[in-house]
């Protein structure tokens, strides 16, 4: 009778483990939520330096550079480079925007600018991506293709 109650409590035991490691699994597979930063338009430029110094360990000089050259607050400045950090890609204030939308036409300063992203994080490529869809509409497969391409 014993016997009976120890094995009962053993596969309860077993079945709660395997119950509770599957569900944190699951949790870790989830998209991060993805940061809801301001609207703003940043100078190219700024971007990639705000990025590489993030990506260097470096963020609160990253915040610090943004909030001086974008004139922002500190708490907008933050999210901003925290959206820079995860790929976000703002518009660039002296890229005249098209009516037409997105351009197919890859010319060569896009190409620059995505080998530029792949050599800041070679292993995400999110900023690539991002900024390889906003610019020539091409959906997430297409442009992670051509971005693993390059």
């Amino acid at each position: 009778m014993i016997e009976a109650g120890l094995i009962i409590v053993l596969v309860l035991a077993i079945a709660a483990s395997l119950f509770i490691i599957r569900r944190s699994a699951d949790r870790k597979s989830e998209p991060a939520e993805i940061i809801n930063a301001p609207q703003f338009e940043l100078a190219t430029r700024l971007q990639d330096e705000a990025r590489t110094l993030a990506h260097q360990g470096h963020t609160e000089e990253a915040i610090k550079h943004v909030r001086k050259q974008a004139k922002i607050s500190a708490h907008e400045a933050t999210l901003v480079v925290q959206a820079l950090m995860v790929g976000r890609v703002f518009p660039d204030p002296e890229t005249p925007a098209t009516e037409a939308g997105p351009s197919a036409v890859i010319d060569d300063d896009l190409l620059t600018r995505l080998h530029a992203l792949v050599a800041q994080d070679p292993h995400k490529r999110t900023a690539a991506i991002q900024l390889l869809r906003d610019r020539t509409g091409m959906n997430a497969r297409e442009a992670r293709n051509f971005v693993n391409a390059l």
